[in-house]
């Protein structure tokens, strides 16, 4: 470890040491697009990239930590996007220099007292300007202009003769020089996480103005410069961010962003290093809304020289208003305002994944298993509340809204689609139908929405679960109580002088026989999805499977009250069968009434937790209810019971409630 930071000291030493002050030092920090606070710098941001959405204002306000402290108004900055282009503006009264230097030289006044030579040099940035251009939605470029304006004054010693004496007096001459400074360079963001900037300065500097030999020796120091800064967020809500100019000056940011329910703050801190300055600059910023504040302190580590000298000062010179060897610890607020007056697009699709078909009469399943998945991903900055929706054509007759998902800023989530569909609806035939999906945000209008295809199967057609033949059961209720209760009329007075105990053995009974006896064995025909029929489609037509069959009789005993379960058995083959079993509502001590055969019945729980006699049915054994029940028990015995077919799961009973 003691090597690795000896390796680390010795890097910078050779890189670092005879370099200039930065260029890019802002007092704002070194941060990137996570943060609002940044529109007022044009030091470190060269290319005039920029996050914002339509108008955003900011002022920067500082105070030297000097003693007496002096405070300055830095900077007021407005930036304006148009389509894909951004414009900034800047006023800096408070980036400005001052030097008042003594020279070794001193006249004799007229009163004998000896009056000092002085140069007074005096550095202003008035205003920058900015412009950068969103090529494509990876690339942009752009360019900053920072207009400077040098005065440079000198006292020099002048005589004046009269006719009996010669007198010596100050004279005053003043110089300016006015410096146009051209930064330009191009962004590429390769993920919305990582960004490389690169940029150069200095390459077309413009000047107005003429300086003498003596105070061109003062001018700012304007060499050609290359940068290159990389933009990272690592982890979500973090960010790492590394420059370095060829200036051989750097600087490395980390920063944290903390989010709340109305607002975000985030702490970073940046170190920055060249040739005879170092030091770190903490920050913290909070927004809530579309208001921003930051304050950022700047504390050297190196010597700040308290005092300059002519001699210094035409040595080095500076590069930097506001940083330089000269410059005391700072500290610097910042307040910036961003005005949408056009809708922001805070969301948006990545893609959307439908289920290969739908089957319309699974209706209780979309309220709880989603028919579609969409990836969505949050373009803003701070966390978005998504309200999802969607509406299936033919299906449904208004947008269906899913629950509210919460997507933290910059991520990608997936987002589940529900759907309802309408008891009443019916297709006897599949068809291509499309579905539209729309992503709903705190705007007033839709911020995204994708139109997708999908199969609406028909609504007989059944995926091949067991578990999912209770929709068929629950589809004809109506008709099957009606069904139901028409046929046992006829049996009130034998079912009105049995023993009460044995009402569902006995409407069990009379109703297999009624409906089921005589009915005909029809097999599915060849189809990529199995078909079911409605109870009133089997009864119509008299005939069906083991599913349309155990479908019909459990409807029909469902509607008068009676339990019932699909007894599923899955063969080595992939082949699977149905059985019916219900609920003949008898304690295992009651089993007599019925049978002294006890392996004729299966005893489990009801719905109440009660012990009850179930019965399995063989629904193809058509001739009557007590052979349907001996095949039904027979395969029960042998396969869910004597093979262990319910404890290896190659049989399951499955509730219909």
């Amino acid at each position: 470890m003691r090597k690795a930071a000896n390796y680390f000291i010795l890097f910078f030493y050779i890189f670092l040491r005879e370099g200039i002050a930065q260029e890019s030092f802002s007092l704002n920090g070194f941060k990137s697009f996570m943060n609002k606070d940044f529109i007022s710098s044009t030091e470190n941001n060269a290319t005039n990239f920029s996050s914002v959405k339509d108008v955003a204002i900011g002022v920067l306000f500082g105070a030297e930590l000097t003693s007496p402290t002096a405070s300055n108004l830095y900077a007021f900055g407005i930036a304006k996007t148009f389509g894909g282009s951004n414009i900034f503006l800047r006023y800096s009264p408070g980036f400005f220099k001052e030097f008042t230097l003594l020279k070794n030289q001193s006249i004799v006044g007229s009163d004998s007292s000896a009056i000092s030579l002085k140069t007074d040099l005096k550095y202003q940035e008035y205003f920058s300007a900015g412009y950068s251009y969103k090529i494509s939605g990876k690339l942009s470029g752009g360019f900053t202009l920072k207009y400077f304006n040098e005065e440079f004054s000198q006292d020099a010693i002048g005589a004046v003769f009269t006719d009996s004496s010669l007198s010596l007096i100050r004279n005053n001459e003043t110089e300016s020089m006015k410096l146009w400074n051209v930064q330009f360079g191009c962004d590429y963001l390769f993920t919305p996480s990582l960004r490389l900037s690169l940029s150069a300065s200095n390459f077309f500097n413009m000047k107005n103005g003429s300086l003498s030999e003596t105070n061109k020796a003062f001018e700012l120091r304007t060499p050609k410069n290359l940068r290159i800064a990389l933009y990272t967020q690592p982890l979500q809500s973090v960010e790492v961010n590394l420059l370095y100019e060829t200036f051989k000056a750097m600087q490395a940011s980390v920063g944290k962003t903390f989010l709340f329910n109305k607002f975000s703050s985030s702490l970073d801190c940046t170190y920055f290093s060249d040739f005879s300055l170092n030091g770190i600059q903490p920050s913290l910023s909070l927004q809530y809304g579309n208001i921003c504040a930051a304050v950022t302190g700047v504390i050297y580590f190196s010597n700040i020289k308290k005092t300059s000298s002519l001699s210094d000062l035409t040595a080095n010179g500076i590069t930097n208003l506001v940083h330089n060897k000269y410059s005391s610890n700072k500290v610097a607020f910042n307040l910036s305002y961003l005005l949408n007056t056009t809708q922001e697009k805070l969301v948006q699709f990545v893609d959307v994944t439908v289920a290969n078909s739908l089957f319309p009469t699974f209706t209780e399943r979309f309220v709880d298993e989603p028919f579609a998945v969409a990836r969505v991903v949050n373009l803003s900055d701070k966390p978005v509340s998504v309200k999802p929706s969607s509406k299936i054509d033919k299906i449904n007759s208004e947008v269906i809204y899913s629950p509210n998902v919460l997507v933290q800023p910059k991520d990608t989530v997936s987002i589940p689609f529900y759907t309802v569909v309408s008891e009443s609806y019916f297709t006897a035939n599949p068809e291509i139908s499309f579905v539209n999906f729309f992503l709903l945000t705190e705007n007033r209008d839709t911020d995204d929405e994708i139109q997708k295809p999908i199969l609406v199967n028909s609504s007989n057609a059944w995926d091949g679960e067991v578990s999912n033949l209770r929709y068929f059961v629950k589809k004809d209720f109506d008709f099957s109580s009606t069904t139901a209760k028409r046929l046992l009329s006829a049996h009130k007075n034998e079912l009105d002088t049995a023993n009460s105990a044995l009402l569902n053995f006995l409407q069990a009974k009379i109703l297999f026989n009624e409906i089921i006896t005589g009915m005909l064995y029809i097999a599915d025909p060849l189809a990529s999805n199995d078909r079911v029929q409605f109870p009133h489609e089997t009864i119509d037509v008299k005939g069906g499977d083991c599913d349309d069959l155990s479908v019909c009789l459990a409807s029909l005993y469902e509607s008068i009250g009676i339990e019932t379960a699909f007894v599923d058995y899955r063969g080595n083959d992939h082949s699977r069968h149905v059985h019916l079993l219900f609920n003949t509502n008898l304690s295992p001590a009651e089993a007599g009434l019925i049978t002294q055969n006890d392996k004729k019945y299966y005893v489990r729980k009801n719905s109440l937790g009660e012990e009850k006699i179930w019965i399995p049915l063989e629904t193809t054994e058509r001739s009557n209810f007590t052979n349907a029940w001996e095949k039904g028990v027979e395969k029960f015995s042998n396969e869910a019971l004597d093979q262990l077919g319910l404890i290896k799961g190659t049989v399951q009973i499955i509730e219909i409630y």
